[in-house]
């Protein structure tokens, strides 16, 4: 056993999660203790692409317009009488033939994604029903975000703990984020279960960052296109990791060549600056050009592909799902939607994971000691201005959903900020508190496994423009699950 985890790690990440992820749904939905098997609305175009792709070679989803209509009907046109489109859908007129089809109202990356998990039971004949698409949803997402995992361990083991090389499997540090990754953070309770915009952007996000560290430009460019095509809010990462880059490219002046060389003196991979790790040397203003041109030419086949399916497909931009929203829905309230991506009772980073907490004491060793550790707080700013900007959001809270949904995409920059302190002296001083706060993180991922059913926003969720129900810590989400644990093991007549 000890010679298979050795010999091939990742497969054993990948494997081992997504059959964590799967079957802990699975159980808890079969036996009953869970009766939701779609997390959201948000997410049944992308259950369903997959199908007509394969089948019909189209991402229309006309032929299942009916059967979606009928389970989730727009919900101020449940008698069908209005002739209204659910938000999930979109309405296009063929300019051609003047025929009306249904697509996806959010991005189409994520079902491209589930065509390997759909392709053999599709090829084989199963029946298209509802229970065989949830379970091959679930199946999908699970493997998916335990994609990203595996690539996660590969990019830690090898530029953040090259020593791990020389140790056992159970004892490398990369092991150690990699399940922090998987199992501490909502990518287990929300992300991996179901199809979400959210996991492929944190895979495309990681494998950036493996192409950015391996100076593989074209990838680079490739994965930073995916990134935005997946979700238009990685625009915010990959504008600073690529000013970044750009800046050190054509930084050609002797004093920083200087500093370059002294700084690769080093022996420590990440006491180098990011302009370092992200170009690995002192280029020209020739090298500079090229990589930029490598960058642009990686990004083209992304920019190609989008205009072509939305050509096709969509017939204009403005039938995109995020199009009509992009002006109009910046209602959250500063500070309020910025802090409550952090601390708010029922959607705070730092109360769903708090094993975060030692990301920010990363972010304060690397701002302590700049001049070594520029890369960590590059990655620091993504995260401080995403979520800023998503707290502008109307919906900064992430709709129906459980934890923060909204913050969850930088969720891979999060694990990478850890990094100083788990290599610092103070890691061993707060070993305890550290792994008590692991295990708690992981213990709220449970709680999201089992109770997350919808109850709670029933009884509480006011909306957005009413968010005192946020900021309740008597009836936040937490404290609700402990009293419906509480009416389960009869101590308690009801949760309410």
């Amino acid at each position: 056993m000890r010679a298979i985890l050795k010999k091939h790690p990742f497969l054993t990440i990948v494997i081992s999660a997504t059959l964590v992820y799967f079957f802990s749904w699975f159980f808890a939905w079969k036996i009953g203790v869970n009766d939701l098997p779609i997390q959201s609305e948000d997410t049944l175009p992308a259950i369903f692409m997959p199908v007509t792709i394969l089948k019909e070679g189209t991402i229309y989803l006309d032929s299942y317009y009916d059967m979606l209509l009928s389970r989730y009907p727009h919900p101020d046109d449940k008698s069908y009488e209005k002739g209204l489109v659910p938000f999930y859908l979109r309405e296009v007129i063929s300019d051609s033939r003047n025929d009306t089809h249904y697509v996806s109202a959010f991005t189409i990356i994520t079902p491209l994604l589930a065509l390997p998990v759909y392709f053999l039971p599709v090829l084989l004949g199963v029946s298209i029903n509802w229970t065989n698409l949830i379970v091959l949803s679930h199946l999908a997402a699970s493997f998916i975000v335990a994609l990203s995992g595996g690539f996660l361990y590969l990019l830690l083991r090898k530029h953040f703990f090259s020593q791990d090389s020389g140790k056992t499997f159970f004892k490398q540090k990369s092991l150690l984020l990699t399940a922090i990754y998987l199992f501490a953070t909502i990518n287990f309770a929300h992300i991996s279960q179901a199809l979400w915009q959210h996991g492929t952007v944190q895979l495309f996000t990681i494998l950036a960052l493996w192409a950015i560290y391996e100076k593989r430009y074209p990838l680079t460019g490739l994965f930073f296109g995916l990134m935005i095509l997946s979700r238009p809010t990685s625009a915010i990462p990959v504008t600073l990791l690529g000013l970044a880059a750009l800046t050190n490219l054509f930084n050609t002046s002797p004093s920083s060549q200087v500093e370059a060389s002294e700084r690769k003196t080093e022996n420590t991979s990440f006491k180098r600056t990011f302009a370092d790790r992200y170009c690995g040397r002192n280029v020209s203003l020739k090298d500079g050009v090229l990589s930029l041109i490598a960058l642009s030419l990686g990004f083209l086949p992304t920019l190609i592909f989008f205009l072509w399916y939305n050509k096709t497909y969509y017939g204009n931009i403005s039938n995109q799902g995020y199009s009509n929203q992009i002006f109009t829905e910046w209602k959250g309230r500063f500070p309020e939607g910025f802090l409550g991506l952090w601390i708010s009772p029922s959607k705070g980073i730092l109360i769903y994971s708090p094993i975060f907490i030692f990301s920010l004491a990363g972010l304060y060793l690397a701002v302590k000691n700049r001049k070594q550790n520029l890369n960590c707080i590059i990655l620091g700013l993504i995260v401080l201005i995403h979520t800023l900007v998503l707290g502008k959001w109307k919906h900064w809270y992430g709709g129906w959903s459980f934890g923060y949904r909204m913050a969850s995409d930088v969720i891979p920059f999060l694990i990478l900020l850890m990094v100083p302190f788990i290599k610092s002296s103070h890691f061993q001083k707060a070993k305890n508190l550290f792994f008590i706060l692991f295990g708690l993180s992981i213990f709220v991922q449970f709680f999201g496994i089992v109770f997350y059913d919808g109850t709670w926003h029933s009884a509480y969720d006011l909306g957005y423009e009413n968010t005192s129900w946020l900021w309740s810590l008597k009836n936040s989400e937490l404290i609700f699950n402990i009293r419906r644990v509480l009416v389960k093991t009869g101590l308690r007549a009801t949760p309410f």
